[in-house]
């Protein structure tokens, strides 16, 4: 009989020890949940596979790699760099031992230059299928901070990890100057709600909300990983509004579709944002 499967976290370094073993990979971490604390029993396995732009990729390499690992063989694909976009590069989605484990590419010398913006105070965002809020660049340096390091050739990953140790100062006051995009979009979304326009109120006040957290996050000197349990996290952080995840949930929870409803969830939002503006020095 087949022994007792192994745990995630010692699934994910042999799973690193291998994927190291590849031509063209530079670097191997454990993100997601696994690395930030928040996993439970049923969590993927998240695996950052960092390219080294010096030598290809062997995909095929990595094909037959997947073919052995996944519990459906040969039907495991995997992608080509570049496959899904400038930012979330490509990678695989297998199945081992029952337990989702995904592999998720990044080019290793655009993570580069990528943190030392972010360091500099000059987050960015993107399009990126799968980000509602958008690609926001910090989070490659989230990624990097939190990562677990399995396979690291030449101490890229180490170098980039003590690169963002300290909390950069001119990144926590960028994202904290971003609110001006928050406050603009709540007024934007006025005329809107006069329409009943529920569509338009509803991205905006998802936007406001995440601009919000994010000015949190910069003022707790904490990075932002992705929209995915912001809110959660966001009530971790010692520096906030009073039950402010609570609060928004609320209101986006029930936005309305009458033009009266929306002018009042607009108007509580716009209270929730004057208190963190004040938090973050803003107001």
């Amino acid at each position: 009989m087949p022994g007792p499967a192994p745990s995630p976290l010692a699934l994910a370094v042999r799973l690193g020890a291998r994927l190291g073993r590849c031509p063209g990979v530079a670097a191997v971490t454990l993100g997601g949940s696994w690395a930030s604390g928040a996993a439970d029993a049923g969590s993927d396995i998240d695996l950052g596979v960092y390219l080294d732009n010096r030598s290809p990729l062997d995909v095929a390499w990595l094909q037959r790699l997947a073919a052995e690992l996944d519990d459906r063989g040969e039907e495991a694909v995997v992608g080509r760099p570049g496959e899904w976009g400038p930012w979330v590069n490509g990678g695989a989605w297998l199945v081992v031992g029952g337990r989702r484990v995904d592999w998720i590419y990044r080019d290793l010398e655009l993570v580069e230059r990528t943190i030392e913006a972010i360091c500099a105070g000059h987050p960015a965002t993107h399009f990126q299928a799968g980000h509602p809020a958008g690609f926001s660049t910090e989070i490659y340096a989230a990624e990097v901070h939190l990562a677990e390091v399995l396979f690291d050739a030449d101490g890229a990953i180490a170098k980039l990890k003590s690169r963002l140790v300290p909390y950069p100062p001119q990144l926590q006051r960028s994202l904290v100057a971003g609110l001006w995009e928050a406050r603009w979009l709540l007024e934007a979304a006025a005329s809107a709600a006069r329409r009943g326009d529920t569509h338009f109120v509803a991205g905006s006040a998802f936007r406001s909300t995440v601009c919000m957290v994010q000015a949190l996050f910069g003022l707790n000197e904490r990075y932002w990983l992705h929209e995915k349990g912001s809110l959660a996290l966001a009530d971790s952080l010692s520096k906030k509004p009073e039950r402010f995840g609570g609060r928004v949930r609320a209101v986006l929870g029930d936005l309305g579709c009458e033009p009266s409803e929306l002018a009042i969830s607009l108007d509580r939002l716009a209270e929730i944002l004057a208190e963190v503006e004040v938090l973050c020095g803003a107001r």
